[in-house]
This record gives C-alpha cells, structure tokens and sequence, in this order.
C-alpha cells in the first residue's frame, strides 16, 4: 500500500528526485521528490538522486512503499524524534503510546504559557494546533488499532494517514 507524504508545503517543481531501491519484496523503497531550496531535506534520506522526468512532480512529496512499521520508522526518525525527543522503542513497541507522548508533549510539556508548547518566534502556533490534532488522531486510530477495535489494515492505513496529516502541517508552521 503506496503511503503518499508531503514533506513540504512549497509548491516549486521537483529539481531532485531520491529513489531508494526496494529490498526482495519490492523494486522501490521510496520515491522523493525536492527543489533546489528543499534539497537539504533529502540528505538523510538514502537513495539513487536524478533529475526528475518533466511531469511537474511537486516538491516535498513523496511516495512510500514500505511495509507499515518501516514507515512509521520512518516518522518516528526523521520527524518526530528531532521534534520530541520520544521515539516508539522508548515505550516497548507500543506504537500508540509514542503517539500519545507526542501528543501529550505538543499539548503542555515544554509550554510557554498555560497550554502551548514553546514555539519558535517565526513558527505560526496554528499548524501546531493542527499537527496536536492530527497526532491525537494518529494516537487515537493506533489504540484503536491494538485493542482490535479495527482491522489490521484500515487500522495502520488511518495511522499512517493522520500522520502524514500531521508531518505535512508541521512542515508549513515550519515554512519549509
């Protein structure tokens, strides 16, 4: 099941594109796509870089083919962890207790007044109210997930659809 993230907000075409090479079970990891200003962001991705084929792919955006917890690695290393600190493997595998950390950090941990966490003066605190929702909601679907309430694969697609949700939001209070 092809996951589709936007790691950015900007709309410029695609001066780069990353294509890791998939492992036995498929042809592709992933596919990244970047402009010139956003290059940076692909430096701890790995992967064969190209130039991207004139169909006017977006910058930002990228397409995930692996396998469910791979991805939700991949949230947790190159976005979460750098913004919380928490990582799933700090709560024994249960992936809906790293989310809720996240979200309970978002929420009031590190606050600059009675409910907002500190924030960068050029940081806008609506995509923050909008990642803590869709953090809540990726919590939420996860919990929903482990105690069988939903099926396994609705379950992680709902996951992983509220937190790219919630990646593409940081990215904008970011302005990248």
């Amino acid at each position: 099941m092809p996951v589709l993230r936007q790691i950015t907000t900007c709309t410029e075409p695609a001066t780069l594109v990353v294509v890791r090479a998939g492992r036995r079970v498929r042809a592709v990891d992933y596919r990244m796509a970047m402009c010139r200003r956003h290059r940076w962001l692909a430096d701890c991705w790995g992967g064969r870089r190209s130039s991207p084929e004139p169909d006017g792919e977006r910058c930002g955006t990228v397409v995930d083919y692996r396998t469910y917890d791979e991805v939700l690695r991949s949230h947790y290393e190159q976005w979460l962890r750098p913004m919380t600190g928490y990582v799933t493997e700090d709560h024994g595998g249960d992936v809906a207790a790293g989310l809720r950390v996240a979200h309970d950090w978002l929420s009031g941990e590190h606050v600059d007044g009675p409910e907002r966490p500190l924030v960068p003066p050029a940081r806008s605190l609506m995509p923050l109210d909008g990642v803590r929702v869709a953090l809540d909601q990726a919590a939420r679907a996860a919990e929903a997930l482990a105690a069988g309430l939903v099926e396994e694969h609705h379950g992680q697609v709902q996951v992983l659809a509220a937190l790219a949700v919630a990646e593409t939001l940081d990215a904008l209070g970011r302005g990248a």
